[in-house]
């Protein structure tokens, strides 16, 4: 071990502390958060998991760069203590980033749940909840004056059931019932 070993690994283990409690605030109390969009509690775990995984890699990663570079001789105090602060600051940036990708998330499944919600609305809308009756089956035919349901008794005094003849003559004649 060389003179600059014990400041470097003592900033890497400084920083890994940080990056381990903040993984595992956000890994603890994230699924709280995700569990009001995600109808499973286990998707949620499973999501938030994959985002704290994330966060741990990327944060440790930095940890390693910073306590690696720029070690020129010995390292004062001071010098520790400003990585150390890099270190806080660069954790709080990734724990913002991390919030941000849990609230894109979160939006994300909310909207796609809205959108869902819309779709069995209008499905609803389109089938009904009854069969047709009889007389509606054709509703179009209904509403041009076409005949449904039974025959009338006299088709002559019908004046749905009366069409001309022949055109020009002006005649009426009763037409028989479908």
């Amino acid at each position: 071990m060389g003179t600059v070993d014990g400041p470097y690994l003592l900033v890497l283990f400084i920083g890994a502390v940080i990056v381990v409690v903040d993984g595992q605030l956000i890994f603890r109390n994230s699924p709280a958060y995700l569990d009001e969009v995600y109808q499973d509690p286990g998707r949620a775990r499973q999501v938030s998991g994959m985002v704290a995984v994330l966060f741990h890699l990327v944060m440790l990663g930095l940890v390693a760069l910073i306590a690696s570079i720029g070690w020129d001789g010995y390292p004062t105090p001071q010098g520790m203590v400003a990585r150390v602060g890099v270190l806080l600051l660069l954790t709080a940036v990734g724990h913002a980033a991390t919030i941000g990708i849990l609230s894109r998330l979160r939006e994300q499944q909310l909207s796609t749940e809205i959108a869902e919600s819309q779709i069995a609305v209008t499905k609803r809308r389109d089938v009904p909840d009854e069969p047709p009756r009889e007389e509606s089956e054709r509703p179009y035919e209904a509403a041009q004056g076409a005949v449904t349901g039974p025959p009338p008794e006299d088709p002559a005094s019908d004046p749905t059931m009366r069409t001309p003849r022949v055109a020009g003559r002006g005649r009426w004649t009763a037409r028989r019932a479908r």
